[in-house]
């Protein structure tokens, strides 16, 4: 696992972000910051957690999580042991069970995808998470610059992670589910979460941060009224 600091500029806020799989900083690139640090987690060949991470506490007043995607699991994982230290704990387009045919991605469509990546099938993934071609277009000047074969290993690993460790608790109070999403089915998502946590459903695709233009404002728009 690596991390980045998409901006560090000595605030008292910091929120950590779990990307997902694939990515970098690049698809963050038009929003900004007024009152966080933010640091990103990504690549995610090996999940142990950088001390940098575990070192935020210390550092900040607040930290706040965001998890995307795979990125969800992946927090889910190795953030349990700090989940009373996140002022916030959000999770967007994403599952505890990510490899899943009722709660996740269907298993079949995830080892499809495993079997088959290239090039031309990578590019039918990313128009698939911006939520058709005209968007994948429209962003297509900050799609990842990350090597294909590297971006297959990563996901080999998580298949592997996923498949031998079956994940019971959840640190996550607030889930958003993007009605329109069809890298994680929303029904599926549904599914993946209880009643314990505040769900938000909006007709947004998989990648759904144009919505806003900064940090702050998925922060104060996701726990309005939490």
């Amino acid at each position: 696992m690596k991390t980045k600091w998409i901006y560090k500029n000595n605030k008292d806020k910091c929120i950590l972000f779990m990307n997902g799989w694939a990515c970098d900083e690049r698809i963050l690139n038009a929003l900004k910051s007024d009152s966080y640090d933010v640091i990103m987690c990504y690549d995610y060949k090996d999940i142990l957690l950088p001390k940098e991470v575990e070192l935020l506490f210390s550092n900040y007043e607040e930290v706040s999580l965001i998890a995307w995607s795979i990125g969800v699991y992946v927090g889910n994982m190795v953030l349990d042991y700090y989940k009373d230290l996140f002022t916030n704990k959000i999770a967007i387009n994403g599952s505890l069970s990510p490899i899943n045919n009722s709660k996740g991605i269907p298993e079949s469509v995830f080892q499809e995808i495993v079997d088959n990546l290239n090039e031309e099938n990578h590019e039918k993934f990313w128009s698939r998470m911006y939520g058709g071609r005209n968007s994948y277009i429209q962003f297509q000047d900050n799609l990842p610059k990350r090597e294909l074969e590297e971006q297959k290993e990563e996901l080999i690993t998580l298949q592997s992670i996923i498949s031998s460790h079956h994940i019971s608790w959840n640190i996550f109070n607030i889930a958003f589910i993007g009605k329109k999403d069809i890298i994680f089915p929303p029904e599926n998502q549904k599914n993946a979460w209880t009643n314990s946590l505040k769900l938000i459903e909006r007709n947004v695709p998989h990648y759904c941060f144009n919505n806003w233009e900064l940090w702050d404002e998925i922060i104060e728009d996701l726990t309005r009224d939490k």
